[in-house]
């Protein structure tokens, strides 16, 4: 619901319907990002599934490092733009274990910096569909996003809470 109510915002924002053609303008962003997971599971469930690959006993709270690719999509002459982003992240190193993670989000960043994103993921773990919330701080062409996120429990896996920060740099601007 809030993401509808941002994009109809937006779309107002840029004045779709006057006699104006704005040409779409896109940038890329890379950068790292680090964090910390927490499965809503006993330590007993997530050492089972984690067990699946390596042998011990681990917590379900674990640290985050990876890195993100971003296209954004320049809304008008505004400072809002719809995003796709890439993320591939490896959780665990703290337990000395190695839990790949890929997610791509497609999502919304207000001008303010609000921004909004939801898509597939997948890991050790299994699939699921995470959702994501947050805010990018921007200064001189870089920006730093501190974001939420949630994956939605299903048959497979449990809800995982989390947060990550890092920040980014444009690499591409085209027109």
């Amino acid at each position: 619901m809030i993401f509808v109510l941002l994009l109809i915002t937006s779309l107002s924002a840029i004045n779709l319907f006057s006699e104006e053609y704005y040409e779409p303008s896109f940038k890329s962003v890379f950068g790292p990002r680090i964090g910390v997971s927490y499965y809503f599971t006993s330590s007993e469930d997530f050492t089972s599934m984690v067990n699946e690959t390596y042998e011990g006993e681990y917590n379900p709270i674990y640290t985050l490092f990876g890195a993100i690719l971003e296209q954004r999509i320049l809304l008008g002459e505004t400072q809002r733009h719809f995003a796709i982003q890439e993320m591939v992240l490896v959780g665990g190193l703290e337990q000395s274990i190695t839990i790949p993670i890929a997610a791509l989000m497609i999502g919304f960043r207000g001008g303010s910096g609000i921004e909004l994103g939801v898509g597939p993921i997948a890991s050790l773990t299994g699939i699921g569909v995470i959702c994501a919330v947050g805010w990018t701080f921007s200064y001189k062409g870089a920006f730093v996003p501190v974001d939420l996120h949630v994956v939605i429990p299903n048959q497979r896996r449990p809800a995982v809470l989390g947060i990550t920060t890092g920040f980014n740099f444009i690499t591409k601007k085209s027109r």
